[in-house]
């Protein structure tokens, strides 16, 4: 008789094929023997070879791929969920690199409470080797790790990340796992939270199950991502109005007047005027590498304003879509 593992690891996947290889290599030096986990690779319609990659990958440990349309990671995420045999699912983002002692973190934080769910560390490591974009990412989700590993800090709603995060099965099966409508980037894990913390679980920070994080997108991808999350954020909250002050979408009014101004300026020319978007995200990349001490302020005000093209995108389609469906007003 074959014994179920105790975790199950799941990555969800779209064509990045060499970071997945990566993690799956790291996950053989895990300080747990191999045949207490598993790991399901849910590749999400990649045609990289990621598919292939896997099933020739002999890591010493329980692999398989499972392979499905692209539908977003929150269907990617569910569809390996479905595979899983352990007690606990950990999920990891195929840019990770889980160190030694990163299971087993997971692991002592569901055996010294019930209804937990933990997230682990994802910091991304500094280096001469990085992007002017990725130093700056690097430099502002390190704090917000900081900010996190500070005493009696409790986690609030835009803490909540799922790209190395644990929890029991039963419970992401109780709660009906990830919110299959978050098909583009983004808010999926923020929903996903707000179901969890209903069903009486406690999310905790656990910085000892720690993954290096490689972030190895451009500027024009951030963007994307970016104007995404700002279309998912009214669908965040437009399931979950009451959390509407919780988010990035009450911040609207608390920019400069100057900038407001010129931010809503640039939102109806991106409207307007699609084949702007990309010029204009060159030519921030652009000046933030002719002027590299003010980098941060012009990556900070570009994202924002397509942050905030983003929003007037969702609030568009919703209106041609659904023109009668109630719809989140802003919070100043």
């Amino acid at each position: 008789m074959t014994l179920s593992p105790g975790v199950s690891v799941v990555v969800p996947t779209y064509q990045r094929r060499e970071c997945l290889r990566s993690l799956l290599t790291a996950l053989q030096c895990q300080s747990v023997p191999p045949e207490t986990f598993e790991v399901i690779v849910s590749v999400d319609g990649s045609t990289d070879g990621t598919l292939e990659m896997v099933r020739a990958f002999d890591g010493g440990y329980p692999l398989r791929a499972i392979w499905n349309p692209n539908g977003g990671r929150a269907s990617a995420c569910n569809a390996g969920v479905r595979e899983a045999r352990g007690r606990i699912i950990v999920l990891l983002d195929d840019d990770m690199e889980p160190q030694p002692g990163l299971l087993a973190a997971h692991m002592a934080a569901h055996e010294q409470a019930d209804r937990v769910g933990a997230m682990g560390a994802v910091p991304i490591p500094a280096g001469t080797d990085l992007t002017l974009v990725q130093r700056y990412i690097a430099r502002k989700f390190n704090h917000h790790l900081d900010v996190l590993s500070h005493a009696g800090h409790r986690l609030d709603l835009r803490d909540f990340y799922s790209g190395n995060f644990s929890v029991e099965r039963a419970v992401l099966v109780e709660i009906g796992g990830f919110d299959e409508s978050f098909k583009m980037y983004g808010n999926e894990d923020l929903e996903l939270s707000l179901r969890l913390r209903q069903a009486g679980v406690t999310l905790c920070y656990c910085p000892e199950a720690l993954a290096y994080q490689r972030y190895t997108k451009n500027f024009r991808s951030l963007v994307q991502d970016t104007m995404a999350k700002g279309m998912t954020s009214l669908l965040l909250a437009s399931k979950w109005p009451d959390v509407l002050p919780q988010l990035r979408l009450a911040t609207h009014d608390l920019a400069s007047w100057r900038w407001r101004l010129v931010r809503a300026f640039l939102v109806q020319v991106g409207l307007r005027v699609p084949s702007v978007r990309t010029p204009l995200s060159v030519l921030a990349d652009a000046l933030a590498h002719l002027w590299p001490s003010r980098a941060d302020a012009v990556y900070g005000l570009t994202l924002d304003y397509f942050f905030w093209l983003g929003v007037e995108l969702g609030e568009r389609q919703q209106r041609e879509s659904s023109p009668d469906a109630p719809w989140p007003e802003r919070v100043s």
